[in-house]
């Protein structure tokens, strides 16, 4: 079964004008009918355990599950950097847990340059080995999105969940971050066309153990433009995918029209897998 879930960081304007925090957050979801949330850990205020505490309680409530946990987290650029983008990926480990969230969600980021790419693969899986051990300690699953850079296209995870090689290490299927969508955002590669696109998604999805489902340009009825949907939620039904679906708006259209129309559109395949 399917669930939808919905990333703090859709509102993203909302949190940076201080309209919105993550209580807010919660309400707006449970009256979208979201399953669950999907909190960046940036938007958790201060972190602490009472505001922990209080937020387990109203997603209680609320009547939302805690999908995931979210960090953003940066490995292939400076090795030297890895002690603190690991002890960053684990305090993220630890607040999942507090939460309940079963997963933690991290990046690996891009090479330095293009003659280090080889290089930046070999550290990062490092990091990310490092990350798995830490996160089996503590009970929560380390999922590597795909997000442009090093993880441009489904090779490039499929690659990285090999070379890792750890039962705590798995995927996170990003719908945006593979190179042929047209459209904003996203990794762009010469030569590359929807049919790589849509193959990178098909290399993932049989591993994946959550998905995020991006929105960048929804007509009036709440369909994505750069995205056929349909044949995405093909993709996850052939492996029977059964997880989160987490909404993700990266649109200029502005967030409390559009997002409503989006969850809509993606509930519309959730419902019907």
């Amino acid at each position: 079964m399917m669930r939808l879930s919905c990333l703090s960081l859709s509102f993203q304007n909302q949190f940076r004008a201080g309209k919105m925090d993550i209580f807010s957050f919660m309400t707006q979801c449970r009256a979208l009918n979201f399953d669950g949330i999907d909190p960046h850990v940036r938007d958790l205020g201060d972190g602490g355990k009472d505001m922990l505490k209080k937020t387990r309680r109203r997603a209680l409530d609320n009547g939302l599950s805690i999908s995931s946990i979210c960090v953003t987290t940066e490995f292939g650029r400076n090795a030297a950097a890895h002690p603190a983008e690991i002890e960053k990926a684990k305090k993220a480990m630890e607040t999942g847990m507090f939460l309940g969230a079963p997963i933690c969600r991290v990046f690996v980021g891009s090479a330095p340059s293009p003659d280090k790419t080889e290089d930046a693969f070999r550290w990062s899986v490092d990091a990310l080995r490092k990350c798995a051990e830490i996160g089996a300690d503590l009970g929560i699953l380390v999922a590597l999105q795909n997000h442009s850079g090093l993880t441009s296209t489904g090779d490039d995870m499929l690659r990285f969940h090999k070379e890792v090689n750890h039962p705590n290490f798995s995927l996170l299927l990003d719908t945006g971050h593979f190179t042929g969508r047209n459209g904003p955002n996203g990794p762009k590669r010469e030569g590359h066309t929807y049919d790589t696109y849509y193959r990178s998604i098909e290399q993932v999805a049989p591993i994946a153990r959550f998905v995020r489902a991006k929105l960048y340009q929804l007509d009036e009825r709440g369909k994505e433009q750069f995205i056929d949907y349909n044949r995405v939620f093909n993709i996850l039904r052939a492996v029977h995918y059964n997880g989160f679906v987490s909404l993700v708006y990266e649109g200029k259209e502005d967030e409390l029209a559009a997002i409503p129309r989006g969850t809509r559109f993606l509930r519309s395949f959730v419902s019907a897998a």
